[in-house]
């Protein structure tokens, strides 16, 4: 079909696509690859740093299948610095052009971008509008002069050359040297004090304070006070997240997220080498880059960026205590996000399942309160109910109970399950509490058929089903045949969640009220008193302890004289 399902760049092409055919174990990415594969076509190119760069730009113009690919590719935002403009603005863009402007980013979180154009505008007061300067006799300056937000350079209170003074201030500023900006601004100021221009040497005053005032609030600093960025990256199932802290002048600038799809068929320093050159391609290159992992394309990546910048880029791993403790802090960032984004996932998938459930079995609106009742006993013996509740999908163990069955001494799994729903929607109505929206028991139609009967009187308020195990079946009515979800249905994960969740509190139930029985009629047969009962399971811990311990060891127990020992040693052989 002519579809191009991976893109990938080679210094020999003859080894790289032999290295496809080899028959010794290859990845999982390669097999599934070569089945799929129809033809190979090849563009040759001057040097690897071209081929480097072309590889990124068709994988993003193709998006093959098995390349890692960055999810949600679209223009990211950037700060824009319009240096080509004769009185220069600070604007939020997601377009870049080449007429002189200097970009900062991306960024992304747009969020923080605006935020940082309104900080610097606001700082420096500068020109925001769009007017062509200077005015005519007749313009009058705009409102953000009138209020004071603006220095008013149309109004000639700077000339060009101090204007373009303080956007030089600004690119420093966004650089992250914050040093030398207070420098600059502390020489124009003492120039207007000079000249006796107080009222400007009070707005850079104003400057001054203002920047120094967000610079103390910068807490995370690099150890050396150069221009470098740390990546990290890690993957969990299909999905790779790679974090960028960008650090200029030894300041935390800012964060950046990347997540990528298809990582299952990638190692992590390929989504690393990959990310750099798409990444760099706009952004601001700094001297040194920390990266969570070796990459074995370091020298090639490290020539595109020195060839980029104009001056020696290193790419190396962490090596020092403080390299290494902030690419844990990024690891630790990933983890979070990663615990994030499968909670955000698990959210979506649980209000499609409570949709699904809603118009499955036709209720007015999604369940928000769901219970499952589930029967456990051994041959009717120890026998209890569990009743479990989920909120919203979720579960809601303040609402969790168990119940001793009382009306059934034989095994009798739907009339149990009746007496445990009866007892439930009784204490509902006596309490006045709100009734469940949804309720599941475990089985087929005849538990169903019992926990209708017990919820009569409710029937047209409470929706009842039964979820039986084996074909994970859905019975809504004892005379219909039961419906059948496609397997992984949200729907039907919420209820075996629901089903497995009851079972597991009924179990759990049963086997304490089992052993606690056991435990006490063993002790209970045993011809002695009840201090040297209490002294033994001190002593033993457990009835098995006990049961094969000999005379003289269970002569070893605080008070247990040796007739005792044999008395205890004879009941138990």
């Amino acid at each position: 079909s002519g579809l191009i399902i991976y893109i990938g760049k080679a210094s020999s092409l003859k080894k790289r696509v032999s290295s496809y055919f080899q028959k010794r174990e290859t990845d999982a990415k390669t097999r599934v690859l070569v089945k799929a594969l129809r033809d190979i076509e090849c563009i040759i190119t001057d040097s690897e740093v071209e081929a480097l760069i072309l590889e990124s730009t068709l994988i993003k113009k193709h998006r093959p299948k098995y390349n890692i690919r960055l999810k949600d590719d679209k223009r990211y935002p950037y700060i824009a610095v319009t240096l080509g403009d004769d009185y220069p603005r600070v604007t939020y863009t997601r377009t870049i052009r080449t007429d002189g402007t200097r970009y900062f980013g991306p960024f992304t979180d747009a969020r923080a971008a605006k935020n940082t154009v309104a900080l610097i505008n606001s700082i420096f007061k500068l020109k925001t509008c769009t007017r062509v300067l200077p005015l005519t006799g007749n313009e009058r300056p705009c409102l953000n002069r009138q209020i004071n937000k603006c220095s008013g350079v149309c109004q000639g209170s700077f000339s060009s050359e101090e204007y373009l003074a303080i956007i030089e201030s600004v690119v420093s500023f966004l650089e992250g040297r914050i040093a030398p900006v207070v420098a600059n601004l502390g020489e124009l100021m003492k120039h207007y004090s000079s000249a006796r221009n107080y009222e400007r040497a009070a707005e850079i005053r104003d400057m001054l304070f203002d920047i120094q005032k967000v610079s103390e609030t910068q807490k995370v600093h690099v150890p050396i006070g150069m221009d470098q960025d740390y990546i990290g990256v890690a993957t969990f199932g299909n999905e790779g997240i790679l974090v960028l802290f960008e650090f200029r002048g030894g300041v935390l600038l800012g964060r950046k997220i990347s997540v990528y799809e298809n990582a299952q068929y990638a190692t992590q320093d390929e989504i690393i080498g990959d990310f750099i050159p798409v990444y760099y391609q706009n952004a601001d290159v700094p001297h040194r880059i920390i990266t969570s992992i070796h990459i074995p394309d370091r020298a090639l990546l490290e020539g595109f960026l020195s060839g980029k910048s104009g001056r020696k880029v290193s790419i190396v791993p962490p090596r020092t205590r403080d390299d290494r403790g902030l690419i844990s802090l990024i690891l630790k960032n990933i983890a979070v996000i990663a615990a994030e984004r499968h909670a955000s996932r698990e959210n979506r998938d649980t209000a499609r399942g409570l949709d699904e459930l809603q118009s499955l079995l036709d209720l007015d609106a999604p369940p928000a309160l769901i219970e499952c009742f589930d029967i456990s006993n051994l041959a009717g013996a120890d026998a209890v109910a569990s009743m479990v509740a989920f909120r919203d999908g979720r579960p809601h163990r303040a609402a969790y109970r168990r119940y001793r069955i009382r009306g059934y001494e034989s095994p009798d799994d739907p009339g149990m399950i009746h007496e445990a729903v009866a007892r439930r929607m009784q204490y509902l109505v006596n309490e006045g509490l709100e009734l469940p929206d949804l309720i599941v028991v475990d089985g087929g139609r005849t538990q169903l058929a019992r926990a209708l009967e017990a919820a009569r009187n409710f029937i047209g308020t409470v929706r009842v089903i039964s979820l039986a195990k084996r074909f994970e079946e859905i019975y809504s009515d004892p005379m219909r045949p039961p419906l059948k979800l496609p397997d992984g249905a949200p729907a039907l994960r919420i209820l075996t969640a629901i089903r497995d969740e009851a079972h597991r509190f009924a179990v759990a139930y049963h086997r304490k009220l089992r052993s606690s029985r056991t435990r006490r009629s063993s002790l209970d047969d045993l011809p002695i008193g009840a201090r040297s009962k209490v002294s033994l399971l001190a002593h033993f811990k457990s009835i098995d302890a006990i049961r094969n311990a000999t005379v003289e060891e269970l002569e070893g127990a605080p008070g247990i004289g040796v007739k005792t020992a044999k008395k205890v040693f004879d009941a138990f052989h």
